[in-house]
């Protein structure tokens, strides 16, 4: 069972008042703790641009996605080249 506030709780405050009372594990699980939540707010706020941007332009998100997919292949195949090239000197 963990010992966190429900995460409204969570305040700068409330962990200033705590810590003197954390053992390691307890830092660690606030740390997990407000780690997925800044993760879940920023998926939610990329979900939320997405789909706006999906109702003005039809098709955004997917050319977004293919263009997305390109940049990346293009970037490995750079880190590919230039790891050959610092392998060979």
């Amino acid at each position: 069972m963990s010992h966190l506030p429900p995460e409204n709780l969570v305040s700068e405050k409330y962990l200033l008042e705590s810590a003197p009372h954390m053992d390691i594990d307890q830092w660690l699980e606030r740390l997990r703790h407000s780690d997925r939540a800044l993760y879940n707010s920023m998926a939610l706020e990329v979900w939320s641009i997405a789909r706006t941007m999906d109702n003005l332009i039809p098709g955004f998100w997917s050319r977004f996605m293919e263009n997305r997919q390109t940049a990346l292949k293009q970037f490995v195949i750079q880190q590919k080249r230039e790891g050959k090239k610092g392998s060979n000197e």
